[in-house]
Order: C-alpha cells, then sequence, then structure tokens
C-alpha cells in the first residue's frame, strides 16, 4: 500500500481525468472533439470531493489517495511523487515521502501555515520578478545608449539646420538684390 491523506488542497494527475474540447469543422460540419489529460483538483474543504466521511457527518470527511494499484476501497489513485501537504498512512507511503524529504527541507517556511503549493507559486513569482528587474536594467542600458545616440543626432541635425539656413539666406539676399547686380 501506499496511501495519504491530503492536508491541503491539490491538484493531481489522476488518471481518467479528461478535458474534452469539441469543435465543428467547417468544411464538413463534422464535429471534432479533442481529448485531454488535466490535473483533477482534491479539495479538502469540498464535502462532495471527500472519499472517506465519518458516519452522520458529512462535512467531517477526508481525501486519501494512493498510488496507483496500491490502495484499498474508494482512495483517488494518483501519478507522481507526493507532496509535503500530504500526511503518509502507512509504512509505504511513510518510506515514499521519506525520499522526498530531502528536496522538500529547502521550504523555510514549513511550519508557517503555508502549503506546498503556496511555496511553489511565490518561488515562481520571485524568479519572474527577477527576471523583469533584469530586463529592465537591460533595457535601461540600451536606454542610456539610445539616449546617446538620439543627442549626437540632434546635434547633426542642428548644424544641418544652420547650414541650410545660411545657404538660404544667401539665396534669398541675391534674389532681393537689383537685376544689374546680379549680372556681374
Amino acid at each position: 500500500m501506499a496511501r495519504w491523506r491530503l492536508t491541503a488542497t491539490h491538484y493531481l494527475s489522476v488518471p481518467g481525468t479528461e478535458w474534452e474540447y469539441t469543435e465543428t469543422d467547417r468544411g464538413t460540419g463534422r464535429p471534432k472533439r479533442y481529448k485531454f489529460q488535466v490535473p483533477r483538483l482534491l479539495d479538502i474543504h469540498d464535502p462532495s470531493d471527500h472519499n472517506h466521511r465519518v458516519p452522520g457527518y458529512p462535512e467531517l470527511g477526508e481525501i486519501y489517495v494512493c498510488h496507483v494499484g496500491k490502495g484499498i476501497g474508494n482512495d483517488i489513485e494518483f501519478i507522481g511523487p507526493p507532496t509535503p501537504d500530504m500526511e503518509p498512512l502507512d509504512d509505504e507511503a511513510k518510506e515514499i515521502s521519506g525520499r522526498w524529504a530531502e528536496i522538500w527541507k529547502s521550504r523555510p517556511d514549513f511550519d508557517s501555515g503555508q502549503t506546498y503549493g503556496d511555496t511553489v507559486f511565490e518561488g515562481l513569482a520571485k524568479q519572474l520578478g527577477d527576471a523583469a528587474t533584469a530586463a529592465t536594467s537591460a533595457n535601461e542600458t540600451g536606454m542610456t545608449e539610445l539616449k546617446a545616440m538620439m543627442v549626437e543626432n540632434q546635434k547633426q541635425f542642428n548644424e544641418t539646420m544652420a547650414m541650410m539656413a545660411s545657404i538660404l539666406k544667401t539665396v534669398v539676399e541675391a534674389a532681393r538684390a537689383p537685376s544689374e547686380q546680379r549680372r556681374i
């Protein structure tokens, strides 16, 4: 056996949990069906998800999960490793969870009340923030170079405009001169 009791809400890879997408082919008018394997949400606060109930108290149930072929009764079978938010119920489950304990030790907030999923989400959010910060600093370096190029371009533009203004001034003065002076 390898059975656990869920102590937090989980998305687990449960065999047979599928999502079906249907679309109609515009050419033939026939439906096309696509099936995708998706994880199943097991909410410890939802009595409809409970598979072990206290007789007479349907709201006081629990969710027991097991590896495929390792459970009893109506345990929910799942594929993949356990999480720290699963309480082992037998020796085999304790041994399997023990193999993962070294990885779970990296959780500094193990006793803070957060679930393992919350910790993973925070870690991903931190990585995303770090990536955005790195992109911003790289972008600032690029912006500094772009600003320097723009200042140089503006300087060249001003010099060109000053040159064109002096040429235009010469042309206008020549046009205003009496016609006799133009012949010379």
